[in-house]
């Protein structure tokens, strides 16, 4: 016997941040969507858990910045700069960025849980347990689905995959990816203790040996801690939680203040991951359509991934809502998320040169940069507040590294 077809307007395979807020905002609109999502429950990995100034404009935007605050997520006013143990002055968003947003922090699993609810309040169906095993995109795109009552046919007007990194549904679309040499390492592990401190986001560099950590509270009680470096800092790739010990070492060398480790005990694993940027250029192929990390991956030593999700989902929702043609609006959302994801690119490329290049020249040459960002504020590229709008033309590169660096970047 034949599967049954059911008809929808948006098929989404995937019902994390993009998938969920997609398929609300959409869902609102009147359009009958379909979520397909293969974790019945969501569990822990290391990932982001934090929602950059930029990324809470989005979420504004979105209308789920309230509902995080309310159910999962804090407001994370400002930011501690440590260089080499020592403190520098810290940064209140609220007066730095252009809207006066702050940073959000949350427990991922539990954002997750609480838009996809926030999905189906809306009016999408969620079909969890569920997964796509095949697509066929065209006019009018169908895709397999099996759950535990077996296999249906979903047709739709416009297939999503919000799936992630290693999406199943670029696989299925035989989508081509690029990507950059790996500059940077990034990994990450939950750690448990009753650390007074503010609620900020703490970052400790020691650029000199191209290392630095990111400590963020993500949940009473619970910190997230990222273990940041060059290709070249450490003699092998940290995993697992052998390495704890290691991790911590790094820590204490990096300048987290000694009281703090001495507070804090590490658990679950420690997994780390290279930072090359990956994209598929116009993620977009006959009426099926990439978002977040399925379209393209960020370097996650800067944190700009939820935010970057969070842009992706505006710029396809806007298109959708403003042109009956989703063929036409997809590809406008294409080339709308090519252009600021190249342009986030490269502003992270000169972070990454900038703050871990290695060595006593690339520390000269940093110490320089920063002498002339603190009196030339303009020359400030500022990714976390501006996000793809940073400022990275040609002539702040050059006057930050130098002439022979813009064609690097």
């Amino acid at each position: 016997m034949a599967a049954p077809v059911i008809d929808c307007d948006l098929l989404i395979a995937g019902g994390g941040l993009a998938g969920s807020a997609l398929g609300r905002a959409m869902a609102l609109a009147g359009h009958h969507v379909i979520i397909v999502e293969k974790e019945t429950a969501f569990r822990d990995r290391i990932r982001g858990e934090v929602l950059l100034p930029w990324g809470s404009v989005e979420a504004k935007e979105l209308d789920i910045y309230d509902i995080l605050i309310r159910t999962c997520a804090t407001e994370v006013a400002r930011e501690h700069f440590y260089y080499s143990g020592a403190a520098t002055s810290p940064r209140d968003y609220r007066t730095s960025t252009p809207k006066g947003t702050c940073t959000l922090t949350f427990f991922h699993p539990e954002m997750q849980e609480t838009l996809l609810n926030e999905a189906a309040r809306a009016g999408a169906e969620i079909w969890r347990g569920a997964a796509l095993s095949a697509l066929r995109p065209g006019d009018r795109p169908e895709a397999d689905v099996f759950d535990d009552d077996g296999m249906k046919t979903v047709r739709a007007r416009l297939v999503v995959g919000a799936d992630g990194r290693e999406s199943h549904v670029a696989m299925l679309l035989a989508m081509p990816r690029s990507n950059d040499e790996t500059e940077l390492f990034t990994g990450g592990l939950q750690m448990t203790g009753d650390l007074q401190i503010e609620h900020a986001l703490y970052f400790c560099l020691h650029a000199i040996s191209g290392r630095g950590v990111i400590l963020v509270q993500n949940r009473p009680g619970n910190f997230r801690a990222y273990l940041l470096h060059h290709k070249d800092a450490l003699p092998r790739r940290l995993s697992g939680a052998r390495d704890f010990a290691a991790v911590m070492q790094h820590f204490r060398e990096i300048g987290l203040p000694p009281d703090w480790l001495e507070g804090l005990t590490p658990y679950g694993f420690f997994a780390s991951f290279d930072g090359a940027h990956r994209w598929i250029p116009h993620p977009v192929r006959a009426n099926c359509a990439l978002l977040g990390d399925a379209a393209a991956a960020s370097d996650p030593v800067w944190g700009n991934g939820l935010s970057r999700t969070l842009r992706d989902v505006r710029l396809l929702r806007d298109r959708l809502l403003d042109d009956r043609d989703w063929t036409r609006a997809a590809d406008g959302y294409a080339k709308d998320h090519d252009d600021f994801f190249q342009r986030l690119r490269r502003a992270e490329r000169l972070n990454a040169r900038l703050h871990f290049s290695m060595g006593e020249e690339a520390e000269r040459r940093r110490q320089l940069a920063y002498a002339r960002m603190e009196s030339e504020p303009e020359l400030n590229p500022d990714v976390s507040g501006l996000g793809p709008e940073a400022r990275c033309n040609d002539h702040v590169i050059s006057q930050l590294l130098g002439q022979d660096h813009v064609t690097l970047i």
